[in-house]
């Protein structure tokens, strides 16, 4: 129980309930370990909570200390003790670590548990995505940079969280589980991950979605405004009174008469739920599409 021979009563049950607290196979389901460190604190405190089981155990760990004291040592090296020294205080610099590490763990998961902390970083990282989605690839000509601005910190804040709060689980089933925690590397590893891994998916999605309007959900209607911009092309298109301008790459291929009439041989092609999504696209395909409705 970590506790020095001879306290008193009161010491001892106050390290008992600390060390339930930490040890109870309620907060460490399907934890052996935890488990046997918790019958083991309570066989101890059932021993030193009793008075006369107290003074019995004490008298004889007394006498057992002062005879070890009194047993000649083998002779040591001055390289020996020393070596021995070092190794004590490593041992004991990682006990004292693995109880800060558990400590803290336990007083923050009773403050707020951590699979709750872990399901609100999640829907902080997810708000932050969308958020970003919805003012950078749907209002590309039109982007609110403060929205992406903090649509982009929430994914940042959330990747962090969700890598932390990872980190210190696995850390806490480590010193449960009495394995040497060693060096850690922090969340680094998985906040990087999800960083950089994100807007590959982000730019996948944003391409799907993209494909499933064009392709299920879309709508004709004609060209209000074309012009060249730099090495691409302005469009302009009124839907349900309200005027939308987006941008193309290039012209879609078309056939010398398409050229000659310029505007009037191109339609654009927007999806119904979001008409802000949208291609230009020439006359007579169009007209293949009209006809395939």
């Amino acid at each position: 129980m970590g506790l020095d021979p001879g306290v008193d009563a009161s010491v001892v049950k106050k390290r008992y309930r600390e060390l339930a607290l930490l040890y109870h196979p309620d907060k460490n389901p399907n934890n052996k370990t935890a488990e046997e460190y918790f019958k083991v604190i309570t066989q101890g405190y059932n021993i030193l909570s009793e008075p006369d089981q107290k003074y019995y155990y004490d008298n004889m760990l007394m006498g057992y200390l002062e005879r070890k004291d009194d047993d000649p040592a083998p002779a040591q090296t001055t390289y020996q003790t020393n070596k021995q020294s070092a190794a004590e205080r490593i041992r004991m610099h990682k006990e004292r670590l693995r109880e800060s590490i558990i400590e803290e763990y336990v007083e923050a998961e009773n403050t707020l548990p951590h699979k709750l902390r872990l399901i609100l970083a999640i829907l902080v990282y997810a708000s932050g995505i969308l958020m970003a989605y919805n003012n950078w690839f749907l209002n590309l000509l039109d982007m609110k940079v403060i929205y992406i601005i903090l649509g982009s910190f929430l994914f940042g804040l959330g990747a962090y969280q969700i890598a932390n709060i990872v980190y210190r689980q696995r850390v806490f089933k480590k010193a449960m589980s009495i394995q040497d925690i060693g060096p850690q590397k922090g969340p680094v590893r998985l906040f990087s991950f999800l960083f950089l891994v994100t807007p590959v998916l982000f730019l996948l999605f944003t391409s799907l979605t993209r494909t499933i309007h064009l392709k299920y959900f879309y709508d004709i209607t004609i060209v209000d405004r074309l012009d060249q911009f730099r090495e691409g092309v302005t469009y302009q298109y009124t839907v349900n009174g309200v005027e939308i301008s987006r941008q193309a790459e290039e012209y879609p291929e078309t056939t010398v008469n398409t050229i000659l009439t310029g505007k009037m041989g191109y339609r654009v092609k927007f999806s119904r739920i979001n008409p802000i999504i949208s291609e230009l696209i020439t006359v007579e395909e169009a007209n293949v599409l009209q006809s395939s409705k």
